[in-house]
């Protein structure tokens, strides 16, 4: 079975709402370790209290929060 980057991200809560095909293009061929990476920033950020969002609304390119 082959590593679907696109789904590793999905499945640990990143949002690709509003990306376009060229950046979903350049999220589907990361590696497992870039995704490793991704997932490891994403879960630290979340774990963080004293983090929190410049806005409510969704930043273009900015699926890691």
């Amino acid at each position: 079975m082959s590593f679907d980057a696109l789904k590793e991200l999905a499945a640990a809560g990143h949002n690709f709402k509003g990306a376009n095909p060229q950046q979903l293009d350049a999220i589907a061929s990361l590696s497992q370790e870039e995704v490793a990476l991704l997932n490891s920033v994403k879960s630290r950020l979340d774990a963080a209290e004293d983090v929190v969002s410049h806005s409510n609304s969704p930043l273009s390119g900015a699926f890691v929060w």
